[in-house]
């Protein structure tokens, strides 16, 4: 490390870094400001889209989740950024701020994860305990690795570093992978069993692998399940762990993707969650959507029951779907009314997806 008086400007925090190191500084933080200013982006692009959920539509406990999760992920990449490039004068305190961030993210996002796979499941018990087990251990493992970080300042500057990482921070990657590809699986073969038509489960199969009628009808339908976001947040992870596992590669490349991975696998979350609250993906996963080109006016009728940690809870709702031209991602609105078309009132138990069981 430099001596200061032979510095152009001591205060500089990365003249007290070796040039390899400062270098790899530099770019992380890039990469932290980028994901900041991408994350601010899409919450600014769904702002309709959430003003709707809140006002346009009764708030239960799906979307609470929907909107903690988007606090706590947005929280984490906000003092994330200010742990890398603010002046800090406690570096300890707000490393340990961000760790506890970043759980309460991991817990967020996997809070939406586990209540899709158990609305495609639906009532399954076995699946609601084995991903609610899943659901624990992601933070878990996440508190065990990210509060053994350990952080200092940069010589005599206010600008922080990290100074130790665990020997075990890669469980932080390995259980949400885990997690996220048994969440990606469980809902494909519900779909697959559900969509290709066979006698047996070696029929689907040979449908699956040489049917190209099966595999297209297949495909179709794991599109219209928002499959492919999830297949997002498995390779999202994949990434990650392959990141953390090179070791030729410099220590601090090994973390530098997990903030823009969080904000990644949430943003894929948050927008399943969007198309099903605004009926362009069916709750169930295997039902199919009345509508094709999203661009007529139709009435549907939900079952909330989908939604909920609380299998015996019901809170059924009628809903209409109208074309929206000022939402930039879904074209569809959602307008929660008070009585179904027959008369009927809406306490009475009334469902038109499919029974998942």
């Amino acid at each position: 490390m430099a001596n200061a008086t032979e510095l152009p400007n001591p205060f500089t925090p990365l003249a007290f870094l070796p040039p390899a190191l400062a270098n790899q500084f530099e770019v992380s933080r890039y990469f932290c400001a980028a994901t900041l200013g991408a994350y601010v982006w899409d919450i600014g692009l769904n702002l309709g889209h959430d003003y709707a959920l809140l006002f346009e539509h009764k708030v239960y406990f799906p979307t609470i989740a929907y909107f903690f999760s988007r606090a706590v992920t947005f929280s984490f990449i906000l003092t994330n950024f200010i742990y890398q490039v603010a002046p800090v004068k406690n570096c300890e305190a707000l490393t340990r701020g961000w760790s506890i961030c970043a759980v309460l993210a991991q817990i967020g996002t996997r809070t939406l994860f586990y209540l899709r796979v158990t609305a495609v499941w639906h009532p399954n018990k076995i699946i609601y305990v084995v991903f609610f087990i899943l659901l624990i251990a992601v933070p878990s493992a996440s508190l065990t690795a990210t509060l053994g970080l350990r952080a200092a300042h940069i010589g005599p500057t206010m600008q922080c570093i990290t100074t130790f990482v665990p020997a075990h921070i890669e469980v932080d990657t390995i259980i949400p992978l885990i997690n996220d590809t048994a969440v990606f699986l469980a809902i494909n073969y519900r779909i697959l069993a559900n969509t290709i038509v066979a006698n047996s489960s070696m029929g689907r199969l040979r449908v699956f692998l040489g049917g190209k009628k099966g595999l297209s009808t297949l495909s179709q339908a794991l599109v219209q399940g928002g499959q492919h976001f999830y297949l997002v947040a498995v390779a999202v992870n994949v990434t990650l762990l392959i990141l953390v596992k090179l070791p030729h590669l410099p220590p601090v490349y090994h973390s530098m993707l997990a903030t823009p991975g969080v904000a990644l696998v949430n943003a894929m979350a948050c927008l399943v969650f969007r198309r099903i609250k605004f009926g362009l993906i069916s709750p169930d996963g295997v039902s199919r959507n009345p509508t094709s080109g999203f661009s007529s006016d139709f009435h549907a009728t939900a079952n909330a029951r989908a939604h909920s940690l609380q299998p015996r809870h019901t809170d059924p709702t009628t809903t209409e779907f109208e074309s929206h031209t000022t939402f930039p991602l879904e074209v569809l609105v959602q307008k929660e009314i008070g009585k179904f078309e027959d008369g009927r009132d809406s306490g009475q138990e009334v469902s038109k997806s499919t029974t998942l069981v």
